[in-house]
């Protein structure tokens, strides 16, 4: 065989070769992000029950404190949960757009910074959430109080109320706590599992499948 036949074999070749890599490597990515969709498909779903829920809930909450004009701990009460439920809509709302935004047909490095816009957003919206539900289901059992019962606590039995908000204080303590421990150097470990716990290890988890994708690329 001449030299320029095989030089002409040599990049045929490396050319089928590279097709091949090419292909391998979109189908691993292929792989890869349709396991992403599916394990950020579970927090789509929460997020649009949390927005029906919430809608429910306004709807709910509204009339109550709306009816109650006159008496102002009713009004606080109802206008309180009525808040709390317009938090959960554009909250939900807000991690949809989000997550709305990934473009899995964009490069890696895209997906990777979307995701970690997603995950930075989790990390700080959730301790909010936690923090107001240290003390929101304080306004609700009033309302369930009133609504099925017909029993007014805050007059009838307004130390019971105290020692309600006086658990909500410890809750919200032990919830700054756990952040500040999170947070401190060394506790890489148990700031992983505390984090986990806050935005879901699917999501904790969704960076592994870019990671691979990444590595897989660059492999010779």
């Amino acid at each position: 065989m001449e030299l320029d036949e095989m030089k002409a074999a040599w990049l045929a070749l490396d050319r089928r070769l590279a097709r091949e890599e090419a292909l391998t490597l979109i189908t691993f990515r292929e792989g890869r992000l349709d396991r992403l969709r599916a394990m950020l498909r579970p927090l789509v779903m929460a997020r649009i029950a949390q927005i029906v829920l919430g809608a429910l809930m306004a709807l709910a909450f509204a009339p109550f404190w709306l009816e109650h004009l006159a008496t102002p701990h009713f009004v606080v009460i109802g206008a309180s949960l009525h808040l709390y439920a317009l938090m959960m809509i554009i909250g939900g709302a807000r991690d949809l757009f989000m997550i709305h935004r990934i473009d899995y047909a964009a490069p890696v490095v895209e997906i990777q910074l979307r995701l970690a816009e997603l995950r930075a957003w989790l990390l700080k919206s959730a301790p909010v959430f936690g923090a107001v539900g240290c003390f929101i289901w304080i306004p609700f059992t009033l309302w369930a109080f009133e609504v099925l019962f017909g029993a007014d606590l805050w007059t009838n039995a307004p130390i019971v109320v105290w020692m309600f908000v006086g658990w909500g204080v410890i809750a919200l303590a032990v919830l700054l706590l756990a952040l500040h421990v999170a947070r401190h150097p060394g506790r890489t470990k148990w700031a992983e599992r505390f984090e986990r716990g806050m935005i879901g290890s699917r999501l904790a988890n969704a960076q592994r499948f870019l990671d691979e994708i990444s590595a897989f690329a660059r492999e010779p």
